[in-house]
């Protein structure tokens, strides 16, 4: 159920029984989550916005820092059947495996021979450093927006810009109003991290130094003085995943976030860092896909992981359902 605020009502109402003499408080009607349900974690968000960003509160915390980390597959965007970044490095990958040039050579003869799934699992360490290899920066770029724009996904058929997930764009809009510094701090290519993210309104007036994703080799040549970067045949280390997002928030941001969102066991670093800002609130989000009929359903952190994320983040993580929380899920949704 949505909150319905009947300001003008409820004002008028209040001010018949104030004192003329006395000052009249503030009335606010906070609809900012109105694609939430009225459930504990809207009341989290809510209650600790309202908390840090109020100087007379002891929980106030200075815009500047007001750090947000949020990662994008799966808790911004859908990462199912397969999450965009991994897509492009496919569609890449079957570009390269055709050349008649690598022929016979591994890892291509492995994609040709097995399919990019197996070469995938086999070599790991180099799918997503060799997929752009050899190619300029800004022709991948140019990809990259053509697939983001054009590919359609298997179970929707929209292209993949409109598979934000709306709640969560409105709670990144939410904390923008509130002066928070937010940061995507993603696993994916960080180029297409920040040709993603640009396809959306609500991110893509944040600069580009706030996208935080993995890093590829770069080299640069210079031809009549202007700089054109090509990509090498790897990743630089750490990988934004699990620690790797732990290091790179310091490494990059230089601060600690007062809240933090994902969804898999590849954020737990980024929550469990949430314990190290200098301030008494912090909040840690995990969203919960859970809902088969709108989206789809796949465990978050389980097992051994779970207990992993629960050590180094803390007990007090907060589940966000997409099945019970999210009145729709994508724009094009009708809603509950």
């Amino acid at each position: 159920m949505k909150y319905r605020c009947f300001c003008g009502l409820l004002i008028a109402g209040l001010l018949l029984f104030l004192p003329l003499s006395g000052q009249a408080r503030q009335v606010v009607c906070d609809d900012s989550l109105s694609l939430w349900q009225d459930r504990p974690a809207k009341k989290a968000v809510l209650d600790f916005v309202q908390r840090v960003t109020d100087p007379n509160d002891a929980a106030y915390v200075p815009p500047q820092d007001r750090i947000v980390t949020i990662d994008m597959d799966g808790t911004l965007v859908c990462e199912r059947p397969t999450s965009v970044g991994m897509l492009f490095a496919e569609n890449l990958l079957r570009e390269w495996a055709s050349a008649p040039q690598l022929q016979g050579r591994e890892p291509f003869e492995a994609a040709r021979r097995d399919g990019l799934r197996q070469m995938r699992k086999k070599h790991f360490e180099l799918f997503f450093g060799l997929s752009g290899a050899g190619f300029e920066e800004g022709v991948l770029q140019s990809k990259m927006q053509t697939m983001v724009r054009g590919e359609r996904h298997p179970r929707y058929k929209r292209p993949y810009r409109e598979l934000f997930y709306d709640p969560m764009l409105q709670l990144v809009h939410y904390l923008i109003q509130n002066d928070f510094v937010v940061y995507v701090v993603s696993g994916s290519d960080q180029t297409l991290v920040r040709v993603l993210c640009a396809e959306r309104p609500e991110l893509a007036g944040l600069p580009p130094a706030r996208f935080i994703g993995t890093l590829v080799a770069l080299d640069v040549d210079f031809a009549d003085g202007k700089p054109v970067y090509y990509r090498l045949a790897r990743e630089l280390e750490p990988v934004n995943l699990r620690k790797g997002k732990a290091l790179n928030i310091l490494y990059r941001i230089g601060q600690y976030p007062i809240l933090a969102i994902g969804n898999s066991k590849g954020d737990c670093g980024m929550l469990a860092v949430t314990h190290a800002a200098k301030y008494p609130e912090t909040l840690r989000l995990l969203l919960n896909h859970d809902d088969a009929g709108r989206e789809f359903a796949y465990p978050g952190p389980t097992g051994s992981d779970a207990a992993l994320c629960r050590e180094q983040a803390g007990a007090d993580i907060l589940s966000i359902s997409m099945r019970d929380d999210f009145e729709k899920i994508f724009a094009f949704d009708s809603g509950l």
